[in-house]
């Protein structure tokens, strides 16, 4: 039977993790090589200085290492570090607002709470889109198609979403059920909980 692209690729990983879980530096080495192109690709929708990222992704891997044994799928490796380089992305850009200011008369101010609560929300609403981005990108073929078609056109009833994608109506409410557990999951996986999701409203 012939192994797919996809699969070679995660058996990759996993023995990667595996070795590098026994203290194998030479597989921790290769796991930095392929992993940090990505990293620097998804911290950079938070604009960061060139020190700043490199400071991101240092600290991503060093927690990466302290935590390798609580990784408990060694295929997600990647969505994993791409959950902690955000939050670090997401620490640094709340530390340096908060000393950015030589006004002192503006420190506990009128509306510096409401203000902060803003940039709070612009940040987790930058790494919320950034999961969701991935975790559709995760989903099947088919379940990909539908959630594009209930976020694309939400004002569809089942009948018109059955026509648009060519399957029996009475598939379209289970399949959508399907859909949105499993991109619930992934999402949760990525840290992405229901009190986050408040944050957002």
């Amino acid at each position: 039977m012939t192994t797919s692209p996809t699969e070679g690729r995660e058996r990759e990983v996993t023995a990667l993790v595996s070795a590098a879980r026994n203290g194998d530096d030479d597989a921790w080495r290769r796991l930095v090589q392929n992993y940090s192109g990505m990293l620097r690709s998804r911290i950079r929708h938070f604009r960061l200085s060139h020190d700043d990222a490199q400071d991101v992704i240092q600290t991503t891997w060093l927690l990466a290492l302290q935590n390798l044994h609580r990784l408990q799928q060694e295929t997600r490796l990647g969505a994993w570090l791409t959950t902690i380089a955000v939050r670090e992305s997401m620490k640094l850009l709340k530390r340096s607002r908060e000393i950015s200011t030589d006004d002192l008369d503006t420190i506990d101010g009128p509306g510096t709470d409401s203000a902060t609560a803003s940039v709070d929300r612009r940040l987790t609403g930058t790494w919320f889109h950034l999961a969701l981005a991935e975790a559709a990108a995760e989903l099947p073929a088919s379940q990909r198609e539908l959630l594009a078609a209930l976020t694309g056109r939400p004002d569809l009833r089942y009948v018109e979403l059955a026509k648009v994608l060519g399957r029996p109506i009475g598939s379209i409410g289970p399949s959508r059920a399907r859909t949105l557990a499993r991109l619930r999951g992934l999402l949760a996986a990525r840290g992405v909980t229901p009190d986050l999701l408040e944050c957002l409203d």
